[in-house]
């Protein structure tokens, strides 16, 4: 007899409240605990652009870290974003800079109408650029996206996301990073 195993993409998603910042971290610590027997270092990676609201929430979140005098090397903020036009250049430097470090990558996504609002986890690297159709390298040992609004194929919604959303995200993942590495 033949069985067909499928290797499940291991995803959880959180909605952000406060009795689940607490779960959320917990379950990155888990992810970073695993991955850090492998590497030596932890550098995350808060991935968009302050110039488009739907597309800020990794430089917010970067930047959020940033005042909060995150211990670990952080790429990405308000001030100099992270996003398509230079991650390959960065990425490369990053790479040369911190040979063996495990990368946390946050990002904005797109999603199914009933994940808006939630935050998700992964042990997988995420795709940046997809939700608008541009082709960029995978990114990130372990990945987290804010999900800030609908896929559509037809139009682009980045410009129109509510920025008290993103900003819910940003503060949620965050507090989440920060209960999880301090």
């Amino acid at each position: 007899m033949k069985f067909n195993i499928k290797k499940e993409k291991r995803c959880q998603y959180f909605s952000p409240d406060n009795a689940s910042t607490a779960l959320f971290s917990n379950a990155l610590n888990k992810h970073i605990a695993y991955l850090n027997k492998k590497y030596e270092d932890l550098v995350l990676l808060c991935i968009g652009t302050d110039k488009i609201t739907g597309d800020c929430l990794g430089p917010l979140v970067g930047s959020k870290l940033m005042q909060q005098n995150f211990p670990h090397p952080l790429y990405g903020t308000l001030e100099k974003p992270l996003h398509a036009g230079n991650l390959t250049r960065q990425l490369s430097e990053i790479s040369t800079a911190h040979p063996n470090a495990c990368t946390l990558a946050i990002d904005a996504a797109v999603g199914s109408r009933n994940h808006i609002g939630l935050v998700s986890l992964s042990c997988q690297p995420l795709f940046p650029g997809k939700g608008v159709s541009r082709s960029l390298s995978p990114v990130g040992n372990i990945s987290i996206t804010g999900i800030i609004n609908e896929f559509s194929s037809s139009e682009i919604l980045l410009p129109y996301t509510s920025l008290y959303l993103v900003d819910c995200l940003a503060t949620y993942i965050c507090n989440g990073i920060l209960m999880t590495i301090t």
